[in-house]
């Protein structure tokens, strides 16, 4: 019998595909403190708010500045923690899913990676290109979900991200699959935006997708459709997105 997939992990990663900002954690003394607090070593945590993409593996992909106090802290110490927040809008967030990604940071200049955090956050391409920004890929070595009280499970690597190959293999059609979705089948987007997700206005494109699914966009909005299972060769991406529009169009 084929093992099926602990929803745990599925439930997680996929509430970390979806955020398109994360808190991140890194240790050092920010400029501010020194003068009050000097001779107390460099090992002060620091949270900050970052923009975040997820390659096609699940391993976090950051733009960051290197005039930033978080990026001074990085070079310094590339341990930090993701915090990946799916509690906005609920008035009792701790009954609600969070996800802290714990890994190891280090500067990438991956054409795939940059390509993937463009895709995600399109007016990054304005500065990206600036000899004070660069590209971080993070490995993560565990995450913690926790899903409300007293749900919590704690996840190595090994089962949070996906296989090197399998992700490899499904990031030589993946644009491929944007542009044709986008092309000819705009209406079909919108249909699963409206009907799927609940929500309104026409005009929905995809800018990336993932083996779990598709990120899209509307002007100053984003979404997420999720495939069922994960996918890893055209044909199952094809039939994901076919069973995608299939449910949309029963929701008429």
């Amino acid at each position: 019998m084929e093992e099926r997939p602990d929803t745990s992990v599925v439930a997680a990663r996929r509430l970390m595909r979806s955020q398109s900002t994360s808190i991140m954690a890194t240790q050092g003394l920010p400029p501010k403190f020194s003068d009050h607090h000097a001779g107390e070593g460099n090992d002060w945590p620091y949270a900050s708010l970052v923009e975040v993409a997820c390659d096609h593996d699940g391993c976090p992909i950051l733009l960051l500045s290197e005039l930033a106090v978080h990026t001074s802290n990085i070079s310094r110490n590339p341990r930090i923690s993701l915090l990946f927040d799916g509690t906005r809008g609920s008035i009792s967030p701790l009954t609600q899913a969070r996800l802290t990604v714990s890994g190891i940071a280090s500067k990438t200049d991956e054409p795939g990676h940059r390509s993937r955090f463009i895709s995600r956050h399109p007016e990054a391409s304005e500065y990206a290109g600036f000899v004070d920004f660069n590209f971080w890929h993070v490995a993560p070595v565990g995450a913690h979900a926790i899903s409300g009280f007293g749900r919590i499970r704690s996840i190595p690597a090994s089962e949070f991200l996906f296989e090197p190959t399998l992700a490899a293999q499904f990031s030589t059609f993946a644009d491929g699959i944007v542009s044709h979705v986008n092309e000819d089948h705009g209406d079909s987007v919108d249909l699963m935006v409206n009907n799927l997700l609940g929500r309104s206005g026409t005009g929905w494109r995809v800018s990336c997708c993932d083996p779990e699914g598709m990120d899209l966009r509307c002007e100053d909005k984003i979404a997420r459709l999720e495939f069922e299972s994960p996918v890893f060769d055209y044909d199952a991406a094809r039939t994901a997105f076919i069973e995608l529009k299939q449910q949309a169009r029963s929701k008429c």
